[in-house]
Formats: C-alpha cells, sequence, structure tokens
C-alpha cells in the first residue's frame, strides 16, 4: 500500500514551492537592495584629507586610515561576490518554487501536464539523494535516503493514479 496519495502529492508540491519560494524571494530582494544603495553610493569620494603637510600622527593616523580602507574595500567585494552567487542561487530556487506551486496546483486539479512536471520534479529531486545517499555517513545517508524514499513513493502515485 502506497501512503501517499494523489493529493498528498500535490499538497507537498505546494508547500515545497512556497518553503523554498519565501527565502529565495527575500534573499534577491537584499540583493536588489544593496544593488541600488551601491549604485546611490558609488559616485560619493571615500578619502580622508589630513591637509598639505601633515605631522608624524596625522601621517600615522593617514596609514592607518589607508590600511582600513584597503581591509574594508576586500571584505566589501568578498561580500559582493558571496551575495552574487547567493543571488543566482536564489535565481534557481525561484524558479524551481514557482514549477512546485503550479505543479501542485495542477495535481489539485488532475492535469495531464502536472503529472509530467511533478514526474521531472521527482527524478531530479531522486537522483541526487541517491549519489548523496552514498556519499554522507549517518544522520545525512538517513535523511537522503528518506527523500529517495519519498520520491520513489511519490512516482509510484504518479504511475498508478
Amino acid at each position: 500500500m502506497n501512503p501517499v496519495t494523489l493529493s498528498t502529492l500535490a499538497t507537498g508540491f505546494a508547500v515545497t514551492g512556497a518553503a523554498i519560494g519565501i527565502p529565495s524571494f527575500a534573499v534577491l530582494l537584499l540583493y536588489a537592495a544593496n544593488a541600488i544603495r551601491h549604485r546611490l553610493n558609488a559616485g560619493k569620494p571615500s578619502g580622508s584629507n589630513f591637509g598639505e603637510n601633515p605631522d608624524a600622527l596625522l601621517l600615522l593616523l593617514k596609514g592607518m586610515t589607508g590600511a582600513s580602507g584597503a581591509l574594508d574595500r576586500a571584505a566589501g567585494s568578498l561580500g559582493q561576490f558571496v551575495l552574487g552567487g547567493l543571488a543566482i542561487i536564489a535565481s534557481v530556487g525561484l524558479v524551481l518554487a514557482i514549477a512546485c506551486w503550479f505543479t501542485g496546483r495542477g495535481l489539485h486539479a488532475h492535469a495531464n501536464w502536472a503529472r509530467v512536471s511533478a514526474f521531472i520534479l521527482l527524478v531530479l529531486a531522486m537522483l541526487p539523494s541517491l549519489v548523496l545517499t552514498l556519499s554522507f555517513h549517518n544522520f545525512g545517508r538517513v535523511f537522503m535516503l528518506a527523500i529517495v524514499i519519498l520520491c520513489v513513493f511519490g512516482l509510484r502515485t504518479l504511475w498508478i493514479a
């Protein structure tokens, strides 16, 4: 007996779409806000003025300010790189979330295209989980095996119903 029904599978796709889509959308909003802030601050000068003939203490402060500014620029570049990578991942996640959401709604309406879409999404979830089942140890292996089993039950539900 299969514990996964078509209605449960449809609800699972809709919930998965919402669970993936909300954080992905939030990351994309954060990236957009950062890009807007970066564009607005692009033309502003960021140097400090110590005068034409500074003494030794001001030269020391100028050197410390320059070193601090270099570290700040390096950290900002690294943060921008990480945020750009997260935005790319979030874009893929948002597309996947939209596909899951519409697949769930289509399965509730018993649409044939939704069965094909659900089959593709389940296979795309199952294949990496199979590989990760072999790669992980202890809890990770059990978790990935549970995902594989749920995907197999979902595929069986799509095949039978």
